[in-house]
């Protein structure tokens, strides 16, 4: 092996071995693993016991590290509902760049910096780290949640800005850069790219990936889940974008694919060492002697830092009609400094748009973002539970405040299944109320004479009492927010302990803690999904609706029925094996212009020619049980048929006309 190479191995060896222990003592004290990264890269780094002092190579896995986190972000987002919500995006993203620019301008100013310099410090301040803010929310499968949408949207916004903002750097030295209209082509130019390549990837990629999986080789689709994430991503950087942008678009364009969930296991264990490696490399680069020399500055820098970008982001999210919680999640989620101001800095300070100190003083400062911000984000998830947990003490709302309704549904959450199941209860004349976080939902719904719609978190207790929740007779709780459904079903069960909530989750780790918050159904997805398939597999077999509701609950029973009020014992299993063993049953309807039409039941002859019986014959509402031999049929009957599956196959066939009858 040459000479850089051992070097570079010796160095991730390192880089590993050292995170082992560092990361078992945080688990033990329960801090987020990510800052036991950091300090990994601050004890090892140059400025620390200097085991590593180069970390050019190390910085390269860094790199690979956040493109694939990136990639499969893209893939669990779904390019459906990134469209769907891609003017938010823009909106959010475009004002929080701009606002948080103009606050850092300002700072600048009143620093007594130069405009140049106080643009500078604009750009710089306006990014978040995608890398940290992803890890945090998919350690907490938050990733779906309103905060979680928002935060995503706005690191993506803010990575697309970073050419623009590179190519105003030589303006801001005061050397001659690109003119105007220079710039303007270059964003039109990005845009052409991203579109281009959400295209290719889309119908491209795809066709690619179904010929490898014919090969039915594994260890080529792998390869293949590589090179597409790493391929696209060294496109986009080749064009002038990030690795991050080209990696997470190649993930979108994947989306909703039949390779999704593979692909997404494949990348796995490259995507969380890399990761790893990111986070070590990140606190290699602080500084140790120029901390201890300006430690208060640092600290004082910091604090600034994460309050700046946490009020603008607030005020934005809030702004837009989202709950506090969200907001406040938001804000301190997007506080710190990204990866990409530090390719800024680094420029500005070769430019010498900045000088070493202030250079000195941001990384300092950033690192310490990159500790705090974790650590906050806990802070604040543990304060929001505290709140949203009911206590008797709280004070009731006034009756007036309340929506009037009685033994009624409430449904928290408006996507698919509250919008399905808002459908079904107003055909049915059942009274029901509506609670989401989304206003522009709510507003929709207002829209279509749903009066008792309330905007707000159905976590928080006044919320749940102004949908009159102890008067409530079923909740339904349908929200991608975990961490809300579960605040929910504690203060919904605290307030109506008679209230019967049914609760859809994403995740089968969450069963059992959903019981013993006092959920009485719980609906996993991905169980119920399986159902669906086997039941119109059954179907295709002639197996009777009665027998498959059965095989329905008995899965329900054996993966997650624990909690469910009917038992199947083993005997009830021996039961229907032997009713599926004997026979079953199928309807069959005689449409106009079949052959047998007219003729008796002697004439058609099912039983000799299939061994089917025909057990009963439902006409004109009215059931004929045991029809005789001589018994004429007509167009509109309905024949019930019992035999076993084969015979139900050819009987079928005889009465469609498939096999010639002969009288008996």
């Amino acid at each position: 092996m040459p000479v850089d190479g051992l070097k570079f191995f010796h160095q991730l060896i390192i880089i590993l071995g050292v995170s082992i222990p560092v990361i078992y003592v945080f688990n033990k004290i329960k801090l987020p693993s990510i800052i036991g990264f950091l300090i990994t890269g601050i004890m090892i780094g140059p400025f620390g016991l200097k085991l590593i002092d180069d970390i050019a190579g190390i910085q390269l896995l860094a790199d690979i590290g956040v493109a694939f986190l990136l990639f499969t972000i893209g893939i669990e987002i779904r390019l459906s509902r990134f469209l769907k919500h891609l003017s938010e995006i823009l909106l959010t993203g475009g004002l929080q760049i701009l606002c948080t620019f103009i606050v850092g301008m300002a700072v600048g100013l009143s620093m007594q910096l130069s405009i140049s310099q106080s643009v500078f410090i604009g750009f710089i301040l306006a990014h978040s780290s995608s890398a940290l803010i992803l890890k945090i929310l998919k350690d907490r499968d938050d990733e779906a949640s309103p905060q979680g949408r928002i935060s995503i949207g706005v690191i993506i916004f803010q990575d697309m800005m970073v050419v623009p903002m590179m190519l105003l750097i030589p303006f801001l030295a005061g050397s001659s850069g690109p003119d105007a209209l220079m710039i303007i082509w270059k964003l039109v130019k990005s845009m052409l790219i991203i579109v281009c390549i959400l295209a290719a990837a889309r119908y491209v990629v795809p066709f690619i990936l179904e010929r490898l999986v014919i090969m039915n080789m594994r260890d080529v689709l792998v390869i293949a889940s590589v090179v597409i994430t790493m391929g696209i991503a060294w496109i986009t950087e080749s064009l002038g974008l990030s690795l991050a942008i080209g990696a997470f678009l190649a993930g979108l364009a994947l989306s909703d694919t039949d390779f999704t969930h593979q692909i997404i296991s494949d990348i796995s264990p490259f995507r969380d060492v890399f990761l790893s490696v990111f986070f070590v490399a990140f606190g290699m680069i602080l500084n140790l002697d120029f901390l201890k020399a300006n430690t208060g500055y640092i600290l004082l820098t910091s604090l600034l830092i994460i309050m700046i970008k946490a009020a603008v982001v607030f005020g934005l999210v809030m702004l837009m009609r989202y709950s506090f919680r969200a907001a406040l999640l938001s804000g301190v989620m997007l506080s710190q400094i990204g990866e990409f101001s530090f390719v800024l800095a680094s420029q500005g300070y070769k430019n010498q748009i900045i000088s070493d100190y202030l250079y000195q003083t941001f990384i300092g400062a950033s690192v310490l973002t990159f500790i705090f911000t974790p650590l906050l984000v806990s802070l604040v998830y543990y304060l929001l539970g505290r709140k949203n947990t009911f206590h008797p003490s709280q004070k009731d709302i006034s009756p007036d405040k309340r929506i009037h309704v009685q033994n009624h549904v409430i449904i928290c959450g408006m996507g698919l299944n509250g919008r399905n199941l808002v459908k079904v209860l107003k055909d049915t004349a059942i009274n029901y109320a509506i609670i989401d976080l989304n206003f522009q939902k709510i507003k929709k719904a207002k829209s279509k004479k749903d009066k008792n719609t309330i905007w707000g978190d159905a976590a928080s207790v006044e919320i749940l009492r102004r949908a009159n929740v102890e008067a409530a007779r079923v909740m339904v709780i349908a929200i991608s927010d975990r961490f809300l459904t579960k605040s929910c079903l504690v203060n919904a069960k605290a307030l109506n302990p008679k209230l019967h909530v049914i609760v859809r989750t994403k995740y089968l780790a969450d069963i059992e803690d959903l019981l013993a918050l006092g959920a009485d159904d719980i609906i996993p997805e991905e169980f119920e999904t399986s159902i669906q398939i086997f039941s119109r597999v059954l179907k295709m077999f002639h197996i009777p609706n009665s027998i498959i509701l059965a095989q329905g609950n008995i899965i329900r029973n054996k993966s997650y029925g624990v909690f469910r009020d009917v038992r199947y014992t083993q005997e009830a299993f021996d039961q229907i094996s032997q009713i599926l063993a004997q026979g079953t049953i199928e309807t069959y309807y005689i449409a106009a212009g079949n052959p047998i039409i007219g003729k008796s039941i002697r004439e058609v002859n099912l039983k000799a020619q299939s061994g089917a019986l025909i057990i009963n014959i439902i006409r004109d509402n009215q059931t004929i049980t045991n029809p005789p031999s001589d018994f004429i049929l007509r167009a509109a009957d309905q024949l019930i048929i019992f035999g076993s599956h084969n015979a139900i196959d050819t009987a079928l066939a005889i009465l469609d006309g498939g096999v010639e009858t002969n009288a008996g």
